[in-house]
């Protein structure tokens, strides 16, 4: 590509980011709103006073402390079956499904997540991006880096670079020093020269623009282009890239911030807006590019004439060109945003606390006093202020009756009707589908067939974004599936899955070394890797689980399932067919539980066989061995008799 189209399509992509900007920014406003709403932080109070928190109840905290725990709450149990039934891919299904569950574990699968989720509950869309770590210089950017070496030796180059650079000149000690700790670390071996595996990134809901002619939620997976919005250190990224950045512009996290706030945190930065250059330390905006129409990565950044790097296609992918996995909370039919929970019960929050607030200023006007007649005179009104608890207090009244001289100060009646906010709870009851007995707030004594009424209604309201997060979770396991697929080596495989176990057997009387395989790790295509097995999520794995409930049930129909298990094996055992025996365990199983896997208690005839042939071949070594040994000493002993 020449400069100059290399330069125009550049001019291209940048008035595609700008008009992107535009077209999001109402969203991407909304979205920090509904962070400030949850946190409830007033940071132009002082941090001392009440007003820096003014929330008097933070419901809407509450409830998505409440939800999370229901729809995520561990890893998902990940099981492969393979496509095709014509070929036996057991071991080879098995090897994926651990070393899979393995990777996203060590990626920490749990804690990104739960932060995604929390994320859709608040800003409507959360976002993963999936990626496999092996070469910084070659790999997209990834945000949370397996810790190696490769970072510091970018740090070292461009340090030595900015040693040469003159116009840094008062710089150059700082950064001599920050040189020599650098190369000190790697003498020291601190970090793995270089490390690779499967990274998981959380990226922001408001650092991801997408081609706005997208139009329902599900068609993001159809967009032309998707650009992430990286903010960065100038500093890392002239080490990462290799670029002269200083003509960048700034990165600005809210581009609705008011003018004070932007000017005091300019000025915290020793930079007047519009002014000086950029420095080490502030951050500017690394514009990274997904194209699905050319199937290109573009990385450039906000004000640089130049690509960061070329233009690239990257060596290895899933199935789909995307690395993205976008969560939403709702989804509203014509419409790519949906309500977030924080949207659903802003309202409702507001009501709440203004009603309690209002009955206490109400409450404080009830301040207990007396109302005392004009004719008494000072000393005995400061005698009766004074009296003390259990003190008998004598009032001069000059002959008047005691009631008409000083009665007790009335105040307004409290009417608990008005301040009532029972309409509000069942308001956001229905909105959030959050029972009393889920939020842990029973208003009135429940019996137990109450509460698992309730506790059912719960799981009914929050099963459609349970079941969206398990989908979501199934297409990261298959894209990262797919991923270690085309990177991971067999020599890789064997570390996770154990060496190769040697057995012996005996063919035709005779011992002979068998070397049994713990994995299959099989070097295909990419068609023929994206074909070869399905992985899914069992249903209901990621929820809480249900506790005492669960058990109960457990130990109830164990008898069941241990008496059709002995049935299953004596008809085995005889010869006879028990598939109607077997088909009636799945069957109660998956009404049971569904997540049950009802082959993990059918006994297994050929695996029993094979221990007993093992067995038998042991024995017979033994033996052999014995009577050669028997053998020889007959022959030692004729030997002996002979002489």
């Amino acid at each position: 590509m020449s400069t100059k189209d290399s330069q125009a399509l550049q001019q291209k992509w940048t008035a595609r980011i700008a008009h992107a900007r535009a077209h999001w920014d109402s969203f991407h406003k909304r979205v920090r709103h509904n962070r400030n709403t949850v946190a409830g932080f007033n940071w132009n109070a002082d941090p001392t006073g009440k007003e820096f928190y003014g929330l008097r109840a933070n419901l809407i905290h509450g409830t998505i402390s409440a939800v999370l725990p229901n729809v995520y709450a561990r890893n998902p149990e990940i099981s492969t079956s393979p496509t095709h039934t014509g070929k036996d891919l057991k071991l080879f299904c098995k090897t994926l499904d651990k070393v899979t569950n393995r990777a996203l574990e060590k990626a920490q699968l749990k804690n990104r997540a739960k932060s995604t989720v929390r994320a859709a509950l608040t800003c409507s869309i959360g976002i993963l991006k999936v990626m496999y770590q092996r070469d910084v210089s070659q790999d997209a950017y990834i945000q949370n880096r397996i810790n190696d070496a490769q970072e510091n030796l970018l740090a070292i180059d461009a340090l030595k670079v900015d040693l040469q650079d003159a116009t840094q000149q008062e710089q150059h000690a700082s950064k001599r020093a920050e040189l020599e700790a650098l190369i000190q670390s790697l003498q020291e071996g601190a970090e793995v020269e270089a490390a690779e595996g499967l990274v998981i990134d959380r990226v922001l809901t408001e650092n991801l623009l997408i081609d706005p002619s997208v139009c329902e939620f599900w068609d993001y997976l159809d967009a032309d282009w998707i650009c992430q919005i990286i903010p960065m250190k100038r500093a890392q990224a002239e080490a990462l890239y290799q670029k002269n950045l200083s003509a960048a512009k700034i990165y600005q996290p809210g581009q609705s911030e008011g003018a004070h706030r932007r000017a005091k945190r300019l000025a915290s930065m020793q930079l007047n807006a519009g002014s000086a250059p950029v420095s080490d330390d502030q951050q500017i905006a690394v514009l990274e590019i997904w194209d699905r129409t050319t199937q290109r990565i573009y990385t450039m950044v906000e004000g640089s004439p130049e690509w960061l790097r070329e233009p690239y296609t990257p060596a290895r992918a899933g199935g789909r060109w995307y690395p993205f996995f976008l969560l939403p909370y709702q989804v509203v039919d014509g419409q790519f945003v949906g309500p977030s929970l924080v949207d659903l019960t802003e309202r409702l929050q507001d009501e709440h606390n203004e009603a309690r607030d209002r009955f206490n200023q109400h409450r404080d006007l009830c301040i207990p006093g007396w109302v005392a007649s004009s004719d008494i005179n000072e000393k005995t009104i400061k005698k009766h202020s004074d009296s003390r608890f259990g003190e008998i207090t004598i009032v001069d009244t000059e002959g008047k009756p005691l009631n008409q001289v000083i009665i007790p100060r009335g105040h307004p009646k409290i009417d608990p009707i008005v301040y009532d906010t029972s309409a509000v709870r069942y308001d956001w009851e229905q909105v959030t589908g959050l029972q009393d007995a889920a939020r842990s707030t029973v208003v009135r004594p429940k019996t137990a067939t109450e509460a698992n009424i309730l506790q059912r209604a719960l799981s009914g309201r929050v099963f459609e974004f349970k079941d969206q997060i398990e989908d979501w979770l199934q297409e990261i396991a298959q894209y990262s599936a797919q991923l270690l697929l085309q990177e991971l080596t067999k020599e890789q495989v064997e570390r996770c899955m154990g060496a190769p176990i040697t057995k012996t057997t005996l063919v035709d009387n005779k011992p002979v070394t068998v070397i049994e395989k713990t994995y299959d790790w099989p070097t295909l295509t990419k068609d023929r890797i994206f074909d070869m097995v399905d992985l899914r999520i069992r249903a209901g794995t990621t929820g809480a689980p249900d506790g005492i409930e669960e058990k109960e049930g457990w130990l109830a129909v164990l008898p069941m399932i241990t008496n059709l298990s002995i049935l299953i094996q004596n008809l085995q055992a005889k010869g006879m067919d028990y598939e109607h025996i077997r088909n009636l365990l799945q069957e109660t199983l998956l009404r049971y539980d569904d997540r049950i896997d009802s082959n993990l208690f059918i006994p297994n005839i050929e695996k029993q066989a094979d221990d007993y042939k093992d067995l038998d071949i042991g024995i017979n070594l033994f033996t052999g061995a014995q009577q050669r040994h028997t053998h020889s000493s007959n022959l030692f002993k004729g030997e002996k008799q002979n002489d």
